[in-house]
C-alpha cells in the first residue's frame, strides 16, 4: 500500500487531494466534512475505520451510545481485541476474502456482505452488530476498512424475536416486551399493553393489563399508570400529546425526570370484531410527532401486537368455552378438575344435589327445569366468596371448591347457607313458585381423595333422607 495516510477526524477543515485535482463528481470538502460530522454521531449506527494490520485508526463518537466503547481511547488498538473468540475466525477469513477482491469497472470499492458478530461492552457482556465493511484499502488518504455497524434489532430481527417467543410458546408479558423492542430505542422508551378483557368494563373480575416493557426501562412505572393511555384506548384515537399537553402535572413531572419530552398513544383494535386489544406508548425524547422517519418500527410494533394479543384473546375465549357449562355459566367438570389442581395439598369440596328436580321437570317441562338450574347456579354464585369456585358437575349436580383459607370450623355455616340459598322457593311467574331440596356432601382430604370423600358423604345424606333421618 503506498500513498499518504492520515487520521480522519469530523473538525476536519478540507480533504486532501493525492493529485491537487478534484476527481469527476467530488463533492465540496466543508460538504464532506459535515457529511462525515452526521456519520461521526448517528444515533444508532457507529463507524469505524481499520488498517491492513487490524488495528483501529478511528472510531465514531457515536460508539459511546450504541456500543459503550470509548473512541478516543480505541485509535491505535487491535479492532479483533473485543470480537467475540468465536467470531474472529470468521471475520479475519471475511476480510481476506474481501482484500483479495478487486473493484470491477464502476462499482468502486468491493462490499462485503452484511456480517454479524460480538462485541463486548465495557460491563462484559456481549453486544450483536451487523456491519458492512468496505475495502478501501487502495484509497491513499483512508487506506483500511471502513465499517458501519449497527446493533442488531431493528425491525426485521424484532420481527424474528418475536416469532421465536412465540414459537416456544413464551409468557405474554415477554411477547408484548419484544414487540416494544421493535420501536428504535433512540425515540425514546416503549411500552406494549395488552387488555384480555373489554376495556370498557371495569368491573370485578377484569383481568389485569398485561405490561411488555424491556429490562431496566425507565417507563416501567409510568407504564403502569393507566392514566397516560387508558382515555386512548377507551376512544380508539391515536393521541400524541407535544410537551405532555393535557396530563395531568405529576405525569408530566414524572415523564420530564427521565428526559421525556412527549408521550405517543398508538391503541391496538382488532380488525376483525374492533374490540380494543391495548396499546403502544411511546415516551420520546425528542420533540415530534410520528413521521415517516419512525412509522417503519412503530407499524411493525403494533402489527405484531395487533396479532399476538388478538391470537391471546382467541385462545382465552376458547379455554373459558372449553371450560364453561353452556346453560348455567358456571365453570363445567374441567374447571373443576383445574381448580383442584392449583389447590396445595388439601382442599374442601361440597357436591350438592337438588331434591325433587326431576317432578319440576316433568310437570312444568325442560324450559322450566332450565330456568330452575340457572336460577340456583345464580344463588350459589352469590352466597360464596369471590375465591371459591362454583361448577355445574352434571345434570342437577352442582359443586363448590372453597378457597384454601376456609377454616375448618367454618365450612359447616358456609354449606347451611348454601342449603338456605337453593331451597329458597324460587318464583317463574306470578302464578307459578316452585321450590326443590338439596343434599350436600361435604369433605377436607388430600386433592386426590376429597372428591371420592364428598361424594361418599353426600351418598349418605341422601342414604338418611330415604330412612326418614333428617338431613
Amino acid at each position: 500500500m503506498s500513498g499518504p495516510r492520515r487520521s480522519l477526524s469530523p473538525d476536519d477543515g478540507d480533504v486532501e487531494s493525492t493529485d491537487g485535482g478534484e476527481e469527476p463528481h467530488s463533492i465540496p470538502p466543508d460538504v464532506a466534512v459535515r457529511l462525515l460530522r452526521a456519520l461521526d454521531r448517528a444515533p444508532s449506527t457507529f463507524a469505524t475505520l481499520i488498517d491492513a494490520d487490524m488495528r483501529s485508526k478511528w472510531l465514531s463518537r457515536s460508539a459511546t451510545w450504541v456500543t459503550g466503547t470509548d473512541p478516543v481511547s480505541r485509535p491505535g488498538r487491535h479492532s479483533l481485541e473485543r470480537i467475540h473468540p468465536d467470531d474472529v475466525e470468521r471475520i479475519v477469513h471475511g476480510l481476506n476474502q474481501l482484500r483479495a477482491a478487486a473493484p470491477t469497472a464502476g462499482t468502486g470499492a468491493p462490499v462485503l456482505e452484511p456480517l454479524r458478530y460480538r462485541i463486548r461492552r465495557p460491563d462484559d457482556t456481549w453486544l450483536t452488530v451487523e456491519a458492512l465493511v468496505q475495502n478501501l484499502l487502495d484509497d491513499p488518504i483512508v487506506n483500511g476498512f471502513l465499517v458501519i455497524g449497527r446493533p442488531v434489532g431493528g425491525v426485521l430481527d424484532g420481527v424474528g424475536q418475536v416469532v421465536d417467543l412465540l414459537a416456544a410458546d413464551a409468557p405474554l408479558p415477554e411477547v408484548l416486551t419484544a414487540c416494544a423492542e421493535i420501536v428504535p430505542s433512540y425515540l425514546g422508551s416503549t411500552a406494549v399493553i395488552g387488555l384480555l378483557g373489554d376495556p370498557a368494563v371495569r368491573g370485578e373480575g377484569t383481568p389485569e393489563p398485561v405490561l411488555g416493557v424491556p429490562e431496566g426501562s425507565p417507563v416501567a412505572d409510568l407504564a403502569a399508570d393507566e392514566r397516560w393511555w387508558r382515555p386512548a384506548v377507551v376512544t380508539g384515537a391515536p393521541s400524541v400529546a407535544a410537551d405532555f399537553v393535557g396530563f395531568p402535572d405529576d405525569m408530566v413531572a414524572a415523564a420530564r425526570e427521565r428526559g421525556f419530552r412527549t408521550a405517543w398513544v398508538m391503541p391496538l383494535s382488532d380488525v376483525s370484531t374492533g374490540e380494543r386489544l391495548g396499546c403502544i406508548v411511546v415516551w420520546a425524547r425528542l420533540q415530534l410527532e410520528p413521521n415517516i422517519g419512525t412509522e417503519e418500527g412503530l407499524r411493525q410494533a403494533s402489527r405484531l401486537a395487533t396479532l399476538v394479543l388478538g391470537e391471546q384473546r382467541r385462545h382465552a375465549a376458547l379455554q373459558r368455552e372449553a371450560m364453561t357449562d353452556p346453560l348455567t355459566g358456571l365453570g363445567n367438570r374441567s374447571a373443576f378438575r383445574r381448580r383442584l389442581d392449583q389447590a396445595g395439598e388439601a382442599a374442601t369440596v361440597a357436591l350438592i344435589d337438588l331434591d325433587g328436580f326431576k317432578p319440576v321437570n316433568d310437570t312444568h317441562g325442560h324450559d322450566v327445569g332450565d330456568y330452575v338450574l340457572e336460577a340456583v347456579a345464580h344463588r350459589l354464585l352469590a352466597t360464596v366468596r369471590e375465591d371459591d369456585c362454583v361448577v355445574r358437575f352434571g345434570g342437577d349436580e352442582f359443586a363448590v371448591v372453597f378457597a384454601d383459607d376456609l377454616p375448618a370450623d367454618a365450612v359447616a355455616g358456609s354449606t347451611e347457607r348454601l342449603r338456605q340459598a337453593v331451597e329458597a322457593p324460587i318464583t317463574l311467574s306470578p302464578d307459578l313458585t316452585v321450590a326443590v331440596g338439596v343434599s350436600i356432601g361435604v369433605a377436607t382430604a388430600a386433592t386426590r381423595e376429597v372428591v371420592a370423600l364428598a361424594d361418599q358423604a353426600l351418598y349418605d345424606i341422601k342414604r338418611q333422607k330415604r330412612h326418614g333421618a333428617p338431613g
